[in-house]
């Protein structure tokens, strides 16, 4: 039960945090309950000399506690900046109040510089201005409570060894902003570099998966799985190209593939397309997913034709005697992820099979459609017919030729 509280209390707010950098938040929640922890252990001596000063410190420990239960509350409403506020100004009054409380030199005051040193983790990059602004104010209350204490109470050392000390302060404050602020820039730098990695691996992700999957995928551990009951998918094929690999190097090779499928993505992006794999020499992309659009089938043709338009402007430029087999299909599928590792976004059902087919019995440099492509497209785009080919595990389906855009007759 015990453990459970404490760990409500030291993640409270990070669940909401707008920051990939939860750290600051955590340790205000962690430095609030140590600051409480010392506090408890500060009421033995308080009841101790009660008679005393003993009661105001009681006092001042039931205040210090009750005031820092707010700042996992306050982190858990996402009030981040206030939250860190609200604990700096009871940590400092606390400690304010029992210095001069005691009127004793009992080192309590060098709980500044502790402070000054977790000034670097408490804030963060943008919060800057605050890292200086509390690590010279934590300095300064060091300083002038030195001051204090060697003015104002009674002294048992000599004169020499007054300022000896009142040096030694001074120097142990000097050391402590200076250190603060040699962990400030490597943890400016750490956070810097982590940001930039965290940014690298998002895109690495995005190219891999589309957006909105992506995103699932890292605030859920559920399995993916969406049906949509249309959806377009387009495959295409390199034709000949296996001789090719015999009269090229793999470099040339490379060159020739990624300048197609580079050509590719760019249509894919242009009209609303999903890229979802490429494997060998074939590329394989679908419309209507993970967004449903009403379009998606008209934005496969349009894809398809600058796709046949640009492989034969690229093979006209590389003198490459090769061609390209496009297919098209529409219907219900599945998508999603499976597996652990090297997943990937994929598409499942007949529609699927169904595409690949166009595309396995079409003809070089044409481009093959179902009839419920055909049907979703005939106002758009010019088609002519094939006749029925016989499709493994499927049988006998009408399938069309795509020609180009619709011409208009005057």
């Amino acid at each position: 039960m015990l453990r459970h509280l404490l760990r409500l209390w030291v993640w409270a707010g990070i669940a909401r945090y707008p920051n990939e950098y939860f750290t600051p938040v955590r340790i205000t929640n962690i430095i609030a309950f140590l600051v409480i922890v010392v506090s408890i252990l500060q009421i033995p001596s308080a009841l101790w000399f009660w008679h005393a000063q003993g009661a105001y410190q009681l006092l001042i420990t039931s205040l210090t506690i009750s005031t820092l239960i707010w700042v996992p509350i306050l982190n858990h409403n996402a009030w981040y900046l206030v939250a860190k506020l609200w604990l700096i100004t009871v940590y400092t009054c606390n400690l304010i109040a029992t210095c001069f409380l005691w009127q004793l030199d009992l080192y309590i005051h060098f709980f500044y510089l502790l402070a000054v040193i977790c000034c670097p983790f408490f804030f963060t990059e943008r919060e800057a201005k605050y890292k200086w602004s509390f690590s010279i104010l934590f300095c300064g209350l060091f300083v002038v409570t030195e001051i204090y204490y060697q003015i104002f109470l009674p002294q048992y050392y000599d004169a020499a060894q007054q300022s000896f000390k009142f040096a030694s302060a001074c120097l142990l404050a000097l050391a402590s902003i200076l250190c603060s602020y040699h962990i400030q820039k490597n943890v400016s730098k750490s956070w810097k570099k982590l940001a930039h990695e965290r940014k690298r691996s998002e895109q690495l992700l995005l190219n891999i998966l589309p957006n909105s999957i992506a995103q699932r995928l890292k605030n859920s551990n559920e399995p993916i799985a969406d049906y949509f009951a249309q959806a377009s998918i387009l495959f295409a094929d390199i034709q000949d190209f296996t001789p090719l690999c015999k009269k090229r190097t793999p470099q040339q090779l490379f060159k020739i593939l990624n300048e197609i499928f580079c050509r590719f993505d760019e249509l894919s992006i242009k009209y609303g397309l999903e890229k979802i794999k490429t494997s060998g020499d074939g590329y394989m992309a679908a419309g209507g997913l993970p967004v449903a659009t009403a379009q998606h089938a008209i934005q496969c043709c349009y894809c398809a034709l600058d796709m046949q338009h640009e492989f034969k402007r690229i093979c006209s430029l590389q003198k490459l005697k090769i061609g390209l087999r496009i297919g098209i299909g529409c219907g219900e599928v599945v998508a999603g992820i499976i597996g652990k590792s090297k997943f990937s976004y994929d598409m499942w059902g007949e529609a699927v099979n169904l595409a690949s087919r166009m595309e396995s019995h079409g003809q070089s440099n044409k481009i093959q459609t179902t009839e419920s492509t055909y049907e979703l497209t005939k106002h758009a785009f010019d088609y002519s017919l094939r006749g029925k080919i016989h499709v493994k595990g499927i049988g006998p389906v009408t399938t069309y030729w795509l020609e180009g855009l619709k011409q208009l007759t005057g």
